[in-house]
């Protein structure tokens, strides 16, 4: 009964040695054409790039491609929804009272493309459609600080806050008294 399982045992192990040299044996097999270029594996797989030849457009990208995002300033309320769900907290707002008490001016909308992970929840919340993909795909920098795309409409002067701060005083006494 010993020998019999000593002799199950080496049965197996060689077995198991076979397999794996079966296995190693068809990957080179697999690989060999790839290496020597032989028969119609000889065309590249891989392109250089930029190839002036076959260089990817805008169009030939598939129609829901996530590229860099863009924000249109005039259309963004402010809410912060997007810099909420940001799961790389790669976007960075700032507002400040506008001249209406419904009008928010966004100072800063910064978006930090070293860290965006291109996901698209921030547009998939945007209520007003400011902030959508678009189907540029290079965004290739050379320093960190050029990686941050800004699309704010800059910090307010004191003076321009004074003015909005009156016009809005103006526009909620002169609610109080029509009603």
């Amino acid at each position: 009964m010993v020998r019999e399982s000593v002799f199950r045992g080496i049965g197996i192990y060689i077995r198991n040695v076979f397999l794996g040299v079966w296995s190693i044996a068809g990957s080179c097999f697999t690989a060999v054409p790839y290496l020597f270029r032989l028969g119609e594996l000889r065309k590249e797989v891989t392109e250089g790039y930029p190839d002036p030849v076959s260089s990817k457009t805008a169009d030939d990208l598939p129609p829901r491609s996530r590229g860099l995002l863009f924000n249109d300033i005039d259309r963004c309320s402010g809410c912060r929804d997007c810099e909420k769900i940001c799961p790389a907290q790669c976007i960075k707002i700032d507002c400040e009272p506008g001249s209406e008490a419904s009008k928010v001016w966004v100072s800063v909308f910064d978006i930090d493309f070293s860290k965006c992970v291109f996901c698209g929840l921030c547009t998939e919340v945007c209520l007003p459609s400011s902030l959508v993909h678009t189907r540029q795909y290079e965004g290739a920098a050379y320093s960190l600080k050029d990686l941050v795309a800004s699309f704010g409409r800059g910090q307010l002067t004191p003076e321009q806050r004074a003015k909005w701060a009156a016009m809005r005083k103006l526009s909620e006494d002169g609610e109080g008294v029509s009603l």
